[in-house]
């Protein structure tokens, strides 16, 4: 070498280090090469273009630590338009679940609870009331017949309860 050359930063880099140079991790770089970062046909990525791409296509929004740190400083401003947008569908979707609660599309869970707890209520006690309806249709059915299909029942109903 010459004492007149210099060492110049190379142009175009592999993932892991372009993902070194704007400070973010090697999964992110990928994750941007899939919505659309250029990436040259031998897989390397040209560092300017890959900058000034990031410019225009990466959310700021970032994590506390990062921000502080100065990460990524040439990432996106924020798109007002864009905000905008979001703000207002996340508004029409607020209206629209609203509208659907107040013509009764949508029910509040404590009440689907209410009713359904009753409705198992009268199961409940459909089902402990067979043994004495078997007595009255079966007249012939001994005590004890009737004492173990009561029983059987009463372990079933546990069960049930217990979530087994």
């Amino acid at each position: 070498m010459h004492g007149s050359e210099t060492i110049e930063a190379p142009t175009k880099v592999r993932k892991v280090a372009f993902a070194r140079l704007v400070n973010v991790s090697p999964g992110r770089v990928s994750q941007m090469i899939a919505a659309g970062l250029p990436v040259e046909a031998d897989g390397r990525i040209d560092v300017a273009r890959g900058k000034l791409w990031i410019q225009g296509n990466v959310s700021p929004t970032r994590s506390a630590a990062q921000a502080a740190q100065g990460a990524l400083p040439f990432a996106a401003v924020p798109d007002a338009a864009a905000e905008r947008l979001r703000l207002v569908k996340e508004q029409a979707d607020h209206a629209a679940l609203k509208n659907a609660a107040l013509r009764r599309e949508l029910v509040p869970a404590a009440e689907v609870e209410r009713e359904w707890a009753g409705v198992l209520r009268q199961v409940r006690a459909g089902i402990l009331a067979v043994p004495s309806r078997l007595r009255q249709l079966l007249p012939g059915l001994a005590a004890a017949e009737v004492e173990a299909i009561d029983a059987e029942l009463r372990r079933v109903l546990e069960e049930m309860a217990d979530g087994k």
